[in-house]
């Protein structure tokens, strides 16, 4: 492509960070693929685990935030680090303020109220004495989803109903001794007819997968059993999370927006920004695209 080309004749030997976690060292293989097209841009990315004391950060001319999965464990250790990376004047991708503000599931809260078709949820904060039984009654809810408000891959999250609500009391009770828990009406189309993951690089539509849980489950999670393949989305839903998009505060590099369809229109269940699995494999122009968005921030003619 004629803007690979250009980079590469123009620019000099860049290096970066792909941030990643202590049990994923070398980045996961989905990750990897971003390797190869950077470097052909002329800039070297190497792995390097966020909460290492061993990385000296300052040796990077910018740091992109990929495998690290367990932020969500240790949020404000993750987050001091995302400080530290800006008060050192180290670019990160995502901006710090998008990690910031995506790093509770509250944002979803914001979208809503700008207009954005967000599955129904009612929040609960932490230490809140809340009765679940009523809570689900209120609501008119039979089925439910308890999900922590910081959480990721689903940890944590766990379905209940009216009829099991009383016995989850203590569970709930536990889930709000550790921090905010939000709870939502049990999504069906995602047993049905699957979650859709639609994935921005560099801003722009890039490539979709619809995931789907395994039998018996309601997590379309690789490590409860899900799957996912490539799909095209209805130009609606496209369109619907172009509107997410334009809805998400700053400029992020890479995001995916999860959501489900209903009467034809995507209903949003979440908006990854910070770590989100990019599903790079699963489109053969994918890893490129990327690659040439954060070339584009980190390479100087």
């Amino acid at each position: 492509m004629d803007s690979v080309s250009n980079l590469t004749t123009h620019s000099p030997v860049t290096r970066i960070a792909l941030a990643t976690c202590t049990k994923l060292p070398t980045l996961n293989k989905d990750d990897l693929l971003l390797v190869p097209p950077l470097l052909q841009l002329g800039v070297t990315a190497v792995p390097a685990v966020w909460d290492s004391p061993d990385v000296c950060w300052e040796e990077f001319q910018g740091v992109v935030v990929r495998s690290c999965w367990d932020y969500h464990h240790r949020l404000e250790e993750f987050l001091a680090w995302v400080v530290r990376l800006e008060r050192a004047g180290i670019p990160l991708w995502n901006p710090p303020a998008v990690l910031r503000w995506n790093s509770h599931k509250g944002y979803l809260r914001d979208l809503a109220a700008r207009g954005v078709p967000v599955v129904p949820t009612r929040w609960l904060g932490r230490g809140e004495p809340v009765d679940l039984p009523m809570l689900l009654e209120d609501a008119g809810w039979r089925d439910a989803v308890m999900k922590p408000a910081v959480s990721a891959s689903a940890s944590g999250t766990w379905r209940t109903s009216t009829e099991a609500a009383a016995g989850d009391q203590a569970r709930l009770g536990e889930l709000l001794r550790a921090g905010d828990v939000m709870v939502q009406p049990f999504v069906s189309e995602v047993r049905d007819r699957g979650e859709w993951s639609i994935l921005f690089l560099g801003g722009q539509l890039s490539h979709a997968v619809l995931k789907r849980p395994a039998e018996g489950d309601y997590r379309v999670q690789w490590e409860f059993g899900g799957s996912a393949v490539t799909m095209a989305p209805p130009p609606t839903l496209v369109a619907d999370a172009e509107a997410v998009m334009a809805a998400v505060p700053g400029d992020p590099v890479y995001a995916r927006v999860d959501g489900v369809e209903r009467d034809g229109r995507l209903v949003l269940m979440e908006v990854e920004l910070i770590e989100p699995h990019l599903f790079l494999g699963w489109d053969a122009g994918a890893a490129t695209r990327l690659a040439e968005a954060i070339g584009a921030l980190v390479i100087r003619p």
